[in-house]
C-alpha cells in the first residue's frame, strides 16, 4: 500500500513522485466497491496532490522566466539545444 501523502512530506517529494501517486489515487477511486468515505479522502489527498504539483510547476516557469530574461529585463526566447558537443 503506498505511503498517504503528507503536508510535512511536501517539500521532499519530487514531481514525478508525487503524479505517480495522483495516478494510484485515481485508479482506488475509479474502483466500483469503495467505500464513501475512504473515497473522500482519497479525492482530498488527490487535491492536495494537484495543488502541489501545480506550485512545483510553477516554481520551474518562474525559474525558467528568470533563466530567459535579458540584459533589458525583457525575456528572450530561445529554442533549447539538446545536442551533445563533442
Amino acid at each position: 500500500m503506498p505511503v498517504t501523502f503528507d503536508e510535512q512530506e511536501e517539500e521532499t517529494v519530487s514531481l514525478e513522485t508525487s503524479l505517480q501517486h495522483l495516478e494510484e489515487i485515481v485508479k482506488t477511486l475509479e474502483q466500483k466497491d469503495l467505500p464513501l468515505e475512504k473515497a473522500l479522502s482519497s479525492f482530498k489527498e488527490g487535491v492536495g496532490l494537484v495543488q502541489y504539483c501545480s506550485s512545483l510547476l510553477n516554481q520551474a516557469e518562474k525559474q525558467m522566466e528568470i533563466l530567459l530574461e535579458g540584459p533589458d529585463g525583457q525575456l528572450q526566447i530561445k529554442p533549447a539545444s539538446f545536442e551533445m558537443e563533442g
